[in-house]
């Protein structure tokens, strides 16, 4: 049996690089501002318990954890972060810090609720991806003036923040009000390929070719095909 969940067989995809470095892991490489990272406390999307709390501090400001990967300035760029509610209910991502690009997701009902861009900066597309167990995959593409691509999963205490600042929700944040995050990944192009997980250098995916002898083997036969959107 098949249906839009899976299995999928034959995924037809671009080559693309990850350039989230520590993409499971955000106690390494990862700057936490105003959180605190507690690791390993959540079964992830490939079912390792590898996903991280971020944890908010009871301080008027941003809650999240950032990196900085170089970058081309005006190329189009998406960052995605998988993401579970962990009594905040609504998280999401900033590219680009305040000259950047931003989403929120309401982590119950899988919308994205708002969006933020900097100056100089467009929004080409977002989305919020409903991967199971309450995880989604949160998502901002475009374009940032800028070569230092701040990559900023965080925290938010509304579907539509009422402050910002740094391309950030600016808010008290609530001892236990927080969520859970895993698979960061940051990539040229303007939708999100397949997760490339990455550990101390950026890993990249090559390009899916199909030839026939890796489907068809056999000189007469039947090919059959169900499809659904």
């Amino acid at each position: 049996p098949v249906d839009e969940s899976g299995p999928f067989g034959y995924l037809a995809e671009k080559a693309s690089t990850n350039l989230a470095l520590q993409s499971e892991d955000f106690t390494t490489t990862w700057v936490a501002q105003n959180v605190t990272v507690v690791a390993n406390v959540a079964v992830a999307p490939d079912g390792a318990t590898t996903m991280d709390r971020l944890a908010v501090t009871a301080v008027n400001a941003s809650h999240g954890v950032y990196q900085q990967p170089t970058i081309t300035s005006g190329a189009n760029y998406t960052a995605s972060v998988y993401i579970k509610d962990d009594g905040a209910g609504f998280g999401g991502i900033n590219f680009g810090a305040n000259v950047g690009i931003s989403v929120v997701a309401d982590l119950s009902t899988g919308l994205v609720t708002d969006t933020k861009v900097g100056a100089g900066a467009a929004i080409v597309a977002t989305g919020c991806e409903d991967v199971g167990n309450g995880i989604y995959r949160v998502w901002v593409s475009g374009n940032i003036a800028t070569t230092t691509g701040y990559t900023i999963p965080f925290v938010s205490n509304a579907a539509v923040p009422s402050v910002w600042q740094y391309g950030r929700p600016y808010y008290t944040g609530v001892a236990g009000e927080d969520i859970l995050v895993w698979g960061a990944q940051v990539e040229l192009g303007t939708y999100p390929t397949s997760y490339i997980p990455t550990t101390t250098t950026a890993v990249t995916r090559n390009a899916d070719v199909l030839t026939a002898g890796d489907m068809v083997t056999d000189a007469a036969g039947t090919a059959y095909a169900e499809a659904s959107t």
